[in-house]
């Protein structure tokens, strides 16, 4: 059971790893855009909507990482 555990928490870490850094590439992608909207109402809705779903998606992840170690713990 322990090497379960194991796996588990290693695909735990490296999930949350891709999660973040793709999270954190798409804030930086929604800020590009609204820096450079030039004034562009539409671009710059498009870069905050960028970043606020960058942002729910990291919650997201994190809110998925705390339910599954609460399971994991259950199970032990």
């Amino acid at each position: 059971m322990d090497q379960v555990n194991t796996l588990f928490t290693n695909l735990l870490n490296v999930g949350t790893g891709v999660a973040v850094a793709v999270a954190a590439f798409f804030v930086m992608w929604g800020a590009f855009l609204y820096m450079s909207a030039s004034g562009s109402p539409r671009q710059m809705e498009a870069g905050k909507a960028a970043i606020v779903n960058a942002l729910a998606g990291i919650a997201i992840v994190l809110l998925a990482r705390v339910i599954a170690g609460m399971v994991q713990d259950a199970m032990a």
